[in-house]
Order: structure tokens, then C-alpha cells, then sequence
């Protein structure tokens, strides 16, 4: 069924303010996903069979235990064109293509899954001039119910390759100026999320999601990245909170890699382990209004390099702020550049080290 809705910036504003509702003796540091706290984005939270009831507050039934088939002929081995009226929701849809080309404005997307095999290119195409949202949808490879390597008890694959080259798919990406709200979304077995980072009064909005074992993270055919890359520099604003960006992979979770200006970029109370350098904020030390607040960097998974690119975040000279980031370790973990002594620490921007004290630069 398609609900055709006028999408005010109340709604927009629900599906971005829904936050965890965390066990009262579970805290960020103690918790990981898949743990069965339900206090980061996992496999309990996310993605089309965790829709709740007014989702997003559209007013929409809870996830129905079964998705429909968008068309009868769907395969992984043929394109699929999606066009929606301007302002259309889409609920509990299942999209099978090599690429799902989406055209229409302001489009919702509630409890859908997309799925596909496109190694080296888009599996979602995106043709979207101001908005379009995912909330609670799954976008996977058709190969698999389950990433390669993650049996629900740990936040990503520990282990190498992932999905394989040739079962994968690369990127979801805007292909026009659309920002995305991207909220309790399950995203796995690609390469990244190339989407718009936003414009002055256009945010995008990361809330919620669970991003997570990136595809071929053996043979290092991919540029393995979360959230991005965003390639170009001068972007923003952009919201990332509350996510869970864990993989092993070369390059970032946050994966802001252009040498342009980087402006009003929150990220704040997300879950991030593994990764090349786990967060990039630019090329340049030219970066404004950055917010890197309340984060947990896991060493839960092996990390190639460091925490932050270049130790570039903007600076409090330019009006940005690094508090509250605490390094999470434990026993076993991949990361062996940390002990059990790091755990709580607080991380600076200046380099890896723990710290007892918090950041006041």
C-alpha cells in the first residue's frame, strides 16, 4: 500500500528525536551491539522486521511478519525502476534488482527491504531533488539472510572477507541534491553509503543505524567506508547520532574526505570499532563547527591505523568541540594497540593515546 502524505518537518523531527530506551544498569561503555542490552543499533533494533507501530509517526502499523514483492519478476540480475508520487510513503515493500532506481521528492521509505548483487556500483540510485527517508529498512545482499561471519553476538565479523567481491554491492548514492534521513536502518555487505552530507538549512540526519560488515574486506578491492565518502569537501550540516558503524576495513566509518570546507558536522553517541582511520573530517585542517561528542571507539575489532585522520576535527579556533569520547576495551579484542588498562579512558583528537582526564583544547 502507498500513502501519499505531505511530509512536514514534525514528522521528520519524530523519526529523527526516536532514541534508545536503554536497560536502567546498562551503560555506553559496558554495552555492545548484539549483546542483548538493546542499548547500541543491532540486529534486535533495526531494519524491516523491527518495525514498531508508527514508525516515524506516520501513524503505520507495526512490521506485518511478511514483506511483498514490489513486481512478480524481480531479479538480482536485472535493474528495477521505482516512481513514486512526490510525498509518498512506501511501507513493508521488498525491492530484489541489480539497481533500484528511485525517482520521486520527499519519499518515505517504512520497513522495506533492498536487496542485490552489483559489485562495484550502486544497488539503490537515487533521483530525489530536496528529501528522501528510510526508516527501518534493510539493504543487504540477495545472497545472504545473515552477513558471512556474524552470528548476532558481536557487532561485526572479527574475520575476513565478509561478503565476497561477486555476492556484494557497493553504494546507496543521491544522484541529485536529496539530503536523507536515514533512521534504524540494517546496512551491510557494501562498500559505503554515498549520500549527500547536506546543505545550509538542509541537514542530513543519521539516527539509529546499524552499519556493519563491509563487503571483500580481504582482498581490498572496495574503498570500505559507513557513512560516505563524501569526496568533495564543503558539506554540511550533517547529524550522525546514535549509530553503531563497526566493520573491519581500510578506510572510515565516517568518510568526509574531501580537502574543501566541512561545516556544522555532529557526531555524537555512536558506536564505532575497526576501520582504517575510524573517523575522516576532511583532508585539510580547514574543518568548522564540528561536534564529536559522547562517542565510544570499541577495540572490539581490529583497527589498521587510528582513530582520527590527521587528528583533524576543526579545532575549538574554529568553533568546534571534542568532549566525552571513551575508548572501550576488553580482553580478546582485535584492536591489540590497546589493553584492559585503556578501557574508559578518554581519547583525544591530538592522537591515540588514552587519557584519565577528558579533552579541553
Amino acid at each position: 500500500m502507498f500513502i501519499a502524505s505531505a511530509l512536514t518537518s514534525g514528522v521528520a523531527a519524530s523519526a529523527e528525536s526516536h532514541e534508545r530506551a536503554p536497560a536502567d544498569s546498562v551503560s555506553a561503555l559496558k554495552a555492545r551491539p548484539n549483546d542483548g542490552s538493546g542499548y547500541w543499533p543491532d540486529f534486535s533494533n533495526t531494519g524491516y522486521a523491527k518495525t514498531p507501530a508508527n514508525a516515524g509517526g506516520l501513524g503505520l502499523k507495526a512490521y506485518p511478519g511478511k514483506l511483498t514483492n514490489y513486481a512478480s519478476n524481480m531479479s538480482a540480475s536485472k535493474p528495477l525502476t521505482l516512481r513514486f508520487p512526490n510525498n509518498s510513503v512506501i511501507s513493508f515493500k521488498r525491492f530484489l534488482a541489480l539497481k533500484v532506481y528511485i525517482y520521486g521528492d520527499n519519499l518515505t521509505f517504512v520497513g522495506c527491504s533492498f536487496e542485490g548483487t552489483n559489485p562495484d556500483d550502486n544497488l539503490v540510485q537515487i533521483y530525489s531533488d530536496n528529501k528522501i527517508k528510510f526508516l527501518y529498512s534493510t539493504f543487504k545482499p540477495n545472497s545472504y539472510s545473515r552477513p558471512p561471519g556474524n552470528d548476532g553476538t558481536v557487532s561485526s565479523s572479527h574475520s575476513k572477507p565478509g561478503t565476497p567481491f561477486n555476492k556484494s554491492w557497493q553504494y546507496a548514492t543521491t544522484m541529485k541534491e536529496a539530503v536523507v534521513v536515514m533512521d534504524h536502518n540494517d546496512i551491510w555487505g557494501n562498500a559505503g553509503m554515498q549520500m549527500v552530507t547536506g546543505f545550509p538549512g538542509r541537514p542530513s540526519t543519521w539516527t539509529n543505524n546499524y552499519i556493519h560488515d563491509m563487503a571483500d574486506t580481504s582482498h581490498d578491492v572496495y574503498h570500505h567506508d559507513g557513512i560516505g565518502p563524501q569526496s568533495e569537501g564543503n558539506g554540511g550540516p550533517m547529524v550522525v547520532r546514535h549509530n553503531t558503524l563497526a566493520s573491519l576495513g581500510n578506510t572510515n566509518a565516517l568518510a568526509l574526505q574531501g580537502d574543501g570546507v566541512y561545516d556544522h558536522i555532529s557526531f555524537t553517541d555512536n558506536y564505532v570499532s575497526g576501520w582504517g582511520y575510524a573517523l575522516s573530517i576532511g583532508v585539510a585542517n580547514n574543518a568548522t563547527n564540528i561536534t564529536v561528542t559522547g562517542n565510544i571507539f570499541s577495540t572490539e575489532l581490529e583497527q589498521l591505523y587510528g582513530f582520527l585522520y590527521g587528528n583533524l576535527w576543526g579545532g575549538s579556533a574554529r568553533g568546534s568541540t571534542w568532549r566525552g569520547n571513551l575508548i572501550q576495551a576488553r580482553a580478546g579484542d582485535g584492536n591489540r594497540a590497546y589493553s584492559t588498562a585503556d578501557n574508559g579512558k578518554y581519547l583525544w583528537p591530538t592522537g591515540n593515546d588514552g587519557h584519565t582526564t577528558d579533552y579541553t583544547g
